[in-house]
């Protein structure tokens, strides 16, 4: 759980950029394996950000959203809460949970997925998406190879060079397995992105799509340790 200096201190990166575009990607990846009524189904965005994401969920479902400050742009048609790792929810209450980007911004990542567990209803499944470790450019920071250094000496860098905003705990893919198996049947769905990006609403250069197109899906999926980004649905354990 985040202390007051956490909370306080965090700045976050919440972009503005095609939250309408991220979310329709969010919603054809959890329509894949949910046939859950959406409009009558109760979904929390954890990490709310701008508010974008969690105002066009709202177009498909009940949203109640969460983020440990109010940064928010967006503010219509969803429930807002302040809290940290722990949800201030009772237990088996979503259908859905979207953890879109956030659990490397999380201090105590396992009580991230064992919460996301509990308030889900049983049977309901988990949107999470989080970039990888070992992809050689790091997406927050915009440098390449410097978080391949354990994450104290990382964040020290990024102090020195003035570059510093909040701290990260980036993961792998056996690190994302390991957090979420105890709970959770973990499904891929980064490979099938990455072979249809125009499929999940991603501009992708036509080169890009015609090399990967070729690629099978099984070697995509055995390659998951290599994707830039994780992009997995998890499905609660019975």
């Amino acid at each position: 759980m985040m202390n007051e200096t956490n909370i306080s201190q965090r700045r976050g990166f919440s972009a503005i950029a095609n939250r309408e575009g991220k979310t329709k990607k969010i919603l054809k990846i959890v329509g894949e394996l949910t046939n859950h009524p959406s409009k009558k189904a109760l979904l929390l965005d954890i990490g709310t950000g701008n508010g974008g994401i969690s105002h066009f969920l709202s177009q498909e479902f009940e949203v109640i959203s969460v983020d440990i400050e109010d940064q928010r742009s967006l503010k219509k048609g969803y429930a807002f809460l302040i809290t940290n790792e722990l949800l201030p929810f009772s237990d088996e209450c979503f259908d859905v949970v979207v953890s879109n980007h956030v659990i490397e911004h999380v201090v105590k990542q396992e009580l991230h997925i064992s919460e996301i567990a509990r308030v889900l209803k049983p049977g309901g499944i988990a949107y999470l998406a989080t970039p990888n470790r070992l992809w050689p450019w790091e997406v927050h920071y915009q440098l390449p190879l410097l978080h391949y250094l354990p994450q104290r000496i990382f964040m020290f860098l990024l102090k020195r060079m003035k570059k510093y905003q909040e701290d990260l705990r980036l993961i792998t893919w056996h690190q994302l397995k390991k957090l979420a198996t105890p709970y959770f049947k973990v499904h891929l769905r980064s490979d099938r992105v990455c072979k249809f990006p125009n499929d999940y609403y991603l501009n992708a250069p036509k080169l890009y799509t015609s090399i990967l197109r070729l690629l099978p899906l099984k070697i995509l999926s055995s390659l998951a340790f290599i994707h830039p980004t994780f992009i997995v649905i998890l499905e609660k354990n019975q």
